[in-house]
């Protein structure tokens, strides 16, 4: 039997603050062009199964305001779609931020190498 990557789901358990309850976010879910019919239920299903296995009461993910196609679809699933937004620092103004805070590539890695373990 042959078998091919035809998409994945990147989810990691954390904690809601503007609800106040733990979850699932979801983070960059992805299925191939054309592969969802042949991929049986949905990595976003997969996900919701895991997160209600866990007891988990909420599932969270990211999508782009001018993407109406996946909004519509998300809706479709039973999503609400508020107003948040997803801030990034992509590039120079990371290593600005960085700068800025006495953070430098150098010294992060030698602050995640010693929390590690803990």
């Amino acid at each position: 039997m042959d078998f091919r990557v035809v998409g994945y789901a990147s989810f990691l358990p954390g904690y809601n603050s503007d609800r106040a309850i733990a979850e699932f976010v979801d983070a960059r879910p992805l299925v191939l062009p054309g592969a969802a019919s042949e991929s049986g239920p949905s990595a976003r299903t997969r996900v919701a199964r895991e997160a209600v296995r866990r007891r988990l009461t909420c599932l969270e993910w990211g999508v782009r305001g001018d993407n109406t196609r996946a909004r519509r679809f998300y809706r479709r699933l039973g999503a609400r779609i508020g107003d948040a937004r997803i801030a990034s620092l992509i590039g120079r103004p990371l290593r600005a931020l960085a700068r800025q805070s006495g953070l430098t590539a150098t010294n992060s890695r030698q602050i995640d190498d010693s929390t590690r373990g803990e």
